[in-house]
């Protein structure tokens, strides 16, 4: 969590090359060109900082900055979308797992490979609130499953 913390720029340890390098080891960074890259990308911040440009406060900011030095800043944009997108807790694991053992108890008969990860997309997915305001969208949704599963079994 370090390596992430040292990305996020309303951090105390935001670019502490040590941090960095914590992260940039458990995702097989090269060090070498991560040591050149995090003073330089102070130096450019700092100009930008100068000039009355947008500072970055976010890691989601950070790393739009430097998409735009993808070239020179490779390892650091890197780190920087793999810290974007990392999750931050566990419970979209667990609403995953939840949702396949609701559809595997429920159809465990009649599932194929490509039904199992039909249904889960639209488990973990569905919106309820979409088909609550708008009954509309339920009866298509029931409709079109009843002309794709014509002659299944569920039970």
């Amino acid at each position: 969590m370090k390596g992430v913390q040292a990305l996020n720029p309303s951090s105390g340890t935001f670019l502490r090359e040590e941090d960095v390098l914590l992260l940039a080891r458990a995702y097989d960074s090269n060090t070498d060109d991560l040591k050149h890259e995090v003073p330089q990308i102070r130096r450019v911040l700092e100009r930008l900082a100068k000039s009355d440009e947008t500072v970055p406060t976010t890691v989601l900011q950070f790393a739009s900055i430097l998409e735009s030095y993808n070239d020179v800043f490779f390892e650091l944009f890197r780190l920087c979308k793999i810290a974007v997108v990392l999750p931050v807790s566990s419970a979209s694991c667990e609403r995953t797992f939840s949702a396949l053992r609701i559809i595997k108890n429920y159809l465990r008969s009649t599932m194929t490979e490509e039904r199992l990860s039909n249904l889960s997309i639209l488990t973990i997915e569905f919106k309820l609130e979409m088909f609550q305001l708008n009954p509309y969208w339920l009866n298509i949704l029931f409709v079109d499953y009843l002309f794709l599963y014509t002659g299944t079994r569920i039970t």
